[in-house]
């Protein structure tokens, strides 16, 4: 009877025994495989994620400033292709005095001067000018779009209605005069003049909406500087310049 349990006994751990160098022999071989497919396969192969490095020497108020100030690049984009390409404010009345049109309205163009500041202004130029490009002589827009492509722009523009539009601050120096000389042998005409451009033809008449907001025009900026010149383009530039046209100086403030 001990003989015969002994014998079980033997043949059992034998069996476990056997077992156990299968299972570890299956573990081994199945590792390997896997090991095989994870390297060759490109189903199990994982992406390394990149390694965001921060930069500590910034703050986040001054990284996201950066941010800011990419974005208002674009804007500044924008903002400079709607100054090229001005919208007329068209709907002002055009009876009565100056206070009543809303007094100067502001289109300032990003083209045709100079910033400057504490400039000494004693000089007013008056042009006339109309659409020469295509389409209604008489068309503001085009008109201001005909100043941007001749890189040219006086302070202020007066339409046919009276209606004052101010192209150019008077502290900045506006491309108006050209090449002039005013009575008293002063040339460089631009620097010390302020340009005030009337909408007409060579054919036709100042309206009297016109002259009164020219009138009003020029009794502000004679309250602002001590105004010596009011001079017609021509008379700056005799041979070269024939406007204003048809002006009746009689009815201007000069």
């Amino acid at each position: 009877m001990h003989i015969k349990c002994k014998k079980k006994l033997n043949k059992t751990v034998a069996v476990l025994s056997g077992i156990f160098l299968l299972g570890g022999l299956f573990y081994f071989i199945s590792r390997e495989e896997k090991f095989i497919v994870s390297e060759n396969s490109p189903i199990e192969v994982s992406e390394k994620k990149p390694v965001v490095i921060l930069d500590n020497s910034k703050d986040e108020k001054a990284q996201e400033s950066e941010v800011l100030i990419e974005d208002n690049d674009a804007d500044s984009n924008a903002l400079l292709e709607a100054e090229n390409k001005p919208e007329i404010v068209d709907d002002i009345p055009v009876d009565g005095d100056l206070s009543k049109k809303n007094d100067v309205i502001d289109n300032l163009v990003s083209w045709g001067f100079t910033y400057s500041s504490g400039r000494d202004i004693d000089t007013i130029i008056i042009h006339s000018s109309y659409n020469a490009l295509g389409g209604e002589e008489y068309d503001t827009e085009k008109l201001i779009d005909e100043y941007r492509q001749y890189g040219v722009a006086a302070h202020y523009l007066i339409d046919r209605k009276g209606r004052i539009y101010q192209l150019v601050e008077d502290k900045n120096i506006a491309y108006h005069a050209g090449v002039s000389e005013v009575p008293d042998g002063r040339k460089n005409v631009n620097n010390f003049s302020v340009g005030i451009e009337i909408m007409n033809t060579k054919n036709d008449k100042y309206t009297d909406s016109q002259y009164e907001s020219l009138n009003q025009l020029i009794e502000r900026l004679k309250d602002k500087h001590t105004i010596k010149y009011i001079l017609g383009h021509n008379e700056i530039a005799p041979g070269r310049k024939t406007d204003p046209w048809n002006m009746d100086w009689d009815k201007v403030h000069r």
